[in-house]
């Protein structure tokens, strides 16, 4: 039987990783909690001037710490795991908005909607395809189930990382990682500590 290991989880389910070296960016006059921020601007996208000026950094330093720090690297490797995750989440629930509009369209007798849908899916060309029989007979097929409007997808039961969640004790995430609070002031939030910004 297997046994719910931190390697074998997805990413998305793993505690943030623990840097080797005990920080981020080892020897770094910036607090923990922004390179950690850094990190997830840099995954989503951010350019290294939008989050040296969040940092109150010169772009220099942000290079530097990239390529001096492969704790900082896997950082940002990790939040674009957790960010796709989340969109591919986001793309279902979208999904399921679109298919509901569809269906509002189709129910009213907006003829005009459904016939462009029905062009834009190849609708009538599929209708003239031979489908091919079921193995199974129809006996022995089980009844769909409706699917949910905005869950997730659910994945397969022998999938070894789904076995391993089921069976993960419940367990505390970290605390107190993100104790910056935006100033209210500037385009962008401050996310150094206030005896940092006091030092600046």
């Amino acid at each position: 039987m297997l046994t719910p290991t931190d390697e074998l989880l997805p990413a998305w389910l793993k505690e943030p990783p623990t840097p080797t070296s005990g920080s981020l960016v080892p020897g770094s006059r910036f607090p923990e909690e922004a390179w950690v921020h850094a990190a997830f601007m840099l995954a989503r996208g951010s350019s290294f001037l939008q989050v040296a000026r969040s940092m109150g950094c010169s772009r220099t330093t942000l290079w530097r710490a990239y390529y001096g720090s492969i704790d900082f690297r896997t950082r940002i490797w990790w939040e674009r795991k957790i960010l796709e995750r989340e969109a591919r989440a986001q793309l279902g629930s979208l999904t399921d908005m679109v298919s509901q509009q569809i269906r509002h369209a189709v129910s009213s007798g907006d003829m005009a909607t459904v016939r462009w849908l029905a062009d834009r899916m190849d609708f009538f060309n599929q209708l003239g395809r031979s489908r091919p029989l079921p193995d199974t007979p129809e006996q022995d097929r089980e009844t769909p189930v409706e699917p949910v409007s905005g869950a997730l997808p659910a994945p397969a039961e022998h999938d070894p990382p789904v076995a391993l969640i089921a069976h993960l004790p419940e367990s505390e995430g970290p605390k107190g990682q993100f104790p910056w609070t935006a100033t209210g002031i500037e385009d962008q939030p401050d996310f150094l500590t206030v005896d940092t910004r006091r030092t600046r």
